[in-house]
C-alpha cells in the first residue's frame, strides 16, 4: 500500500515540476477584465551584435469601443516603435472590439532599438504598452488626493483613459 501512495505521490511531483516550468517559460496572460487580454508574448533574443530586436503579443479587445495601442517601452532600449506587415512604422495600431490582434514576423511587431542591456534566450523582460480605450484621448487631468474634509478622490495624473500595462515577456529564439 505504502509503495503505491509512494508512486502516485512521486508522478504528482514530477507532473507539477512539468507545469511549474512550462508556466515559468511562457508568458501568462495579463488580463484587465472589461478592456483587453495580453497573451501569446514574447521577445525575440537579438543576435550578439545586433542592436534592435522585436517584440510580439496577442492582444483581445474585450471593451465595447475600439482600443488603440500607442506605443511600448522597456528598460531594455532606448526606443521602441510600432510597425506595420511592411515594417513601416506606425502611430498607433487599432482594435476594433470583440476583435484579436495577433502580432507576428510578416506582420505587426513592436521593434525595439538601441539595446542598452544584454538579452538572452530563456529570460524574461518587462514591456510596458501603452493603450486607450477609445478613438479619441480624453482631457488630461491633474492629480487629486483623497480629502476627508471635502470629499475629494485620489486620482491620478494624465490622460484617464490611457493606461500602461506591464508584460512580463519571455526571450526566445
Amino acid at each position: 500500500m505504502n509503495l503505491i501512495k509512494n508512486k502516485i505521490l512521486h508522478s504528482c511531483t514530477a507532473a507539477l515540476t512539468v507545469l511549474f516550468f512550462q508556466a515559468t517559460a511562457q508568458a501568462q496572460p495579463i488580463i484587465v477584465p472589461g478592456f483587453m487580454v495580453v497573451e501569446s508574448s514574447y521577445l525575440e533574443a537579438p543576435e550578439s551584435s545586433a542592436h534592435s530586436t522585436l517584440a510580439y503579443f496577442t492582444i483581445a479587445n474585450l471593451h465595447d469601443e475600439p482600443i488603440i495601442l500607442l506605443g511600448a517601452s522597456s528598460d531594455i532600449s532606448e526606443s521602441a516603435t510600432l510597425n506595420g506587415p511592411g515594417h513601416e512604422e506606425l502611430e498607433s495600431i487599432v482594435i476594433q472590439p470583440s476583435e484579436r490582434l495577433i502580432m507576428g514576423s510578416d506582420g505587426f511587431h513592436v521593434h525595439f532599438d538601441e539595446l542598452d542591456s544584454s538579452i538572452d534566450s530563456g529570460d524574461a523582460q518587462e514591456i510596458t504598452l501603452l493603450v486607450r480605450r477609445g478613438l479619441e484621448a480624453l482631457e488630461e487631468v491633474e492629480a487629486q488626493e483623497r480629502n476627508a474634509n471635502n470629499g475629494i478622490r485620489a486620482r491620478r495624473a494624465g490622460i484617464p483613459n490611457e493606461h500602461d500595462i506591464v508584460v512580463r515577456v519571455p526571450v526566445r529564439n
